[in-house]
This record gives C-alpha cells, structure tokens and sequence, in this order.
C-alpha cells in the first residue's frame, strides 16, 4: 500500500494463477526398517541349515550389516581391516558365487583356504577390487542364500538366473536401523589357572579355601554353558567338587563347594588331605568363564562380548557382532600411553562410522523360574547348534526349560551363560 506523488492513495494488488505448482516430497519411510530393494550378496559363505526347508541362511538375526561394490546386503565384518572370506564343501554343494571369481565356488577353492578381502581385485570377476561399506544397521531377521545369480542386474524376478528354477523363499530382506535389541552376553573361557588354597580344620575334616580367580571382577556365572571345572591328581581332585551350592552356609558335607562370584572365591568341604598328597602349589587348576575378553567362534547367533557396561559404545567384530568400541585404558595395551591418557569408559575412541549402538541395560536373563518347566532333552545336548542338520536330535530341538538350565533359546544357542545385554542402535 502506498501514495503516489499527489498524495493520491495507489493499492498494491495481490494477482494469483490459480494453477498451483508442485512441491516434491521428499519423505521415503520410517527409519526404523527403510522402505528399500535390498537384497543379500550372491557370494555370502551358507551359515546355517534349516532341516525343514533344506535350504542354508547366510546371515543370522542381529548380525552387523554393510553393504558391497553393487549395494548388495552383506555382514560388517567383511569391511574390517584384515577381512577374510572363507568358503566351504556346504557351499560347493549349496552352489555360492565366489566373490573372486563371480562363478560357484569349486572344491579347489575350498582347498585354497580363505580369500582375504583386499587381495580380490576382480569382485565378482568384473575387474573392480572389492569394497564393504561402513556399517547400515543389522538383520532383523534371518537372510536366506540368494536365490539368483552374481549379477548386479539380477533384481531375482527372471526364475531364469534362479539356482533353482522353481525356488525363491525370499525375495527381498529388510534392514533393522532404529531399535533396542537384545542379545546374550558370551563369556570368554579361561584355560585351566593354577589355584593356591589354604586348609581349615572343622571337626576333623578340611575346608578348602581357594584364592580368588585372576578374573574375579568379570567372572561369569556357572551354568550348563559356562561350567567351572576342576582338575588335577594325588588324588583326582576333580572327583572332590561333587556338589555346587547356592551359599556358603551349605558347604557342610564332602564334595559341596561354593562359588562367590563377587569375590571369586571357591570354598570345598572334604575329607581328603590335599597338603599331604601335595595338591597345592599349582597342582589344582580351575577352568572357568568370564567377560573380561571378546568372543570369536562362540556360535553362529548374534551376540556381545566382552566387558559391557551400561552407557558403553559398542562396534562390530570379526563376526559380525558387538564388543565394546573403546577399550577401557586400564587393560588397553594395544593403545599408547596418549590414548590410554585421553580415552575413558563411554568416550568414542573409534570412529564414528564404526559405533553402531550403545548399550543401555544388562539383565540375568535366569528368570521366570524357567528352570523349573520340564522340556525335552535334559540335560542339554550341547550349546554348538550342530544338531540343526536332518536327522539330528540336537540344541535346535531343545525348548527353553530344564534342557537349558531355565534361559531363553537366545541365550542357549549363543553359549552365553546368563546375561543378556540391550543396545540401542544409534547413528545409523
């Protein structure tokens, strides 16, 4: 609105074309689980095999997930220094594209071990050196082998580039980026320590005391997966732990022991003179589990390992699973003595493309008197998943009960002993 020179009032008027325009949209899907056509690797080593549909998985739920040179779905790990792919007579026989070669794997090849990452120069025999993307996010649920060929134009709608003409169970996969998961915390296993006792007399028979266990402050509990063991000879120590109990006031017949696991002291009421058949001084070893080291070739179920704290920052490993991102300078001895000063429990000492989720919560997962439901299998047939091949009653056949010591399927399959760790998935 205005004037013009003599003082007379001059409107300014608003005109309009009433044809309006188009403003895109540029919203795709929620982050949780993106809308994509993701689609997993041709040249994924099989993982698991399934008895009832006879065919393999190749990447298991909660597994690290990245992308290759074709934006193909593959797990983490293969984009961390020093990668290797390994391939075996299961993938032979399931016919798995060679990612050196882009044709099936043969058995020679198989026989020439594994492939490392950074010496396949010609991806998929198309002449580029192979590339595996920084972490995405992780498996939602099990990814079965692809059922087409190597090529990146194979979207898997001609049943012409099918392995199987007639055979597709999945067509695409989803990638989970924004969620709580919940996986088991493995304990790593100690090789048989020395233990040094001291003998108390009550009424004419020895308590044994042992000395704390050198991993006291992350010892894991004993459980049908993580079994504290003894051995040793004159006399067959082994034979004298027969009886755990719950608490130090029981330990009052031959063969009941306890285990603090607060303080990792084990106490034995038996009858035997162990100073006189010179079991101390080394000769009594204890084999036991704990957190104070990350896992490799626990199972083939996702995981975390490691020493895992509420608040900590978490990464992938060689296995496409979760160990603590920055290590916690008091054990840190592959950092120098900069970083030891600098980098504290919490901190992000890796790279923030290699932080994939944080943890917020651990739990014993031994709950819901779980134990006390009677399942088939009891006691447990192993903890390795071998028996998931036909005609095999083995730990796949086992239902959370007594045939798992009262833990959940998760926990079992996985080795763990008793815990189980939430992450939230972050920066994703």
């Amino acid at each position: 609105m205005g004037f013009d020179s003599l003082g007379r009032y001059s409107p300014t008027h608003k005109s309009w074309d009433h044809v309006g325009n188009m403003i895109p949209v540029v919203e795709h899907s929620e982050g949780v689980r993106p809308h994509g056509e993701f689609k997993p690797a041709a040249w994924l080593p099989v993982k698991f095999f399934d008895k009832y549909y006879e065919e393999y998985f190749v990447v298991m739920p909660g597994k690290v997930l990245a992308f290759d040179n074709d934006g193909r779905v593959c797990p983490a790990q293969y984009g961390l220094a020093g990668a290797s792919i390994t391939y075996s007579t299961n993938d032979v026989t399931a016919g798995t594209i060679s990612a050196a070669t882009g044709v099936p794997v043969t058995a020679a090849e198989v026989a020439g071990g594994a492939i490392n990452v950074a010496d396949v120069t010609s991806f998929l025999g198309g002449g580029s050196a192979m590339a595996v993307s920084a972490p995405v996010g992780v498996a939602p649920y099990a990814y079965w082998q692809w059922a087409g060929d190597s090529s990146s134009l194979d979207d898997g709608f001609n049943p012409s580039a099918y392995r199987q003409h007639n055979h597709n169970l999945q067509h695409r996969v989803a990638i989970l980026c924004d969620y709580v998961l919940e996986l088991p915390l493995v304990p790593a296993n100690t090789a048989a320590e020395a233990a040094v006792f001291g003998t108390y007399d009550v009424g004419g028979s020895d308590l044994l005391v042992l000395a704390a266990l050198s991993n006291t402050a992350t010892l894991a509990a004993d459980t049908q997966r993580s079994r504290v063991t003894f051995a040793g000879t004159a006399p067959a120590v082994a034979a004298l732990f027969l009886v755990r109990v719950d608490t130090l006031a029981e330990v009052d017949a031959e063969g009941e022991w306890h285990l603090d696991q607060a303080t990792g002291v084990i106490t034995l009421f038996t009858t035997t003179s162990l100073d006189a058949a010179g079991v101390n001084g080394g000769k009594l070893t204890v084999n036991y589990y704990h957190y104070g080291a990350a896992v490799t070739g626990a199972s083939v179920f996702a995981a975390a390992s490691g020493n895992l704290k509420a608040g900590d920052f978490v990464k992938c490993d060689a296995e496409s699973n979760f160990v603590l991102a920055n290590p916690d300078p008091s054990d840190a001895a592959d950092l120098d003595a900069a970083a030891d000063a600098l980098l504290t429990r919490g901190n992000i000492g890796d790279t923030f493309a290699s932080i994939v989720g944080q943890v917020i919560e651990l739990e014993n997962a031994n709950k819901d008197a779980l134990d006390m439901v009677k399942t088939a299998y009891n006691p447990p047939l192993g903890t390795d998943a071998s028996g998931s091949s036909p005609g095999y009653a083995g730990q796949m056949d086992q239902m959370p009960g007594s045939a798992t010591g009262g833990v959940s399927d998760k926990v079992h399959y996985a080795g763990a002993a008793d815990l189980v760790v939430r992450i939230n998935l972050v920066s994703r």
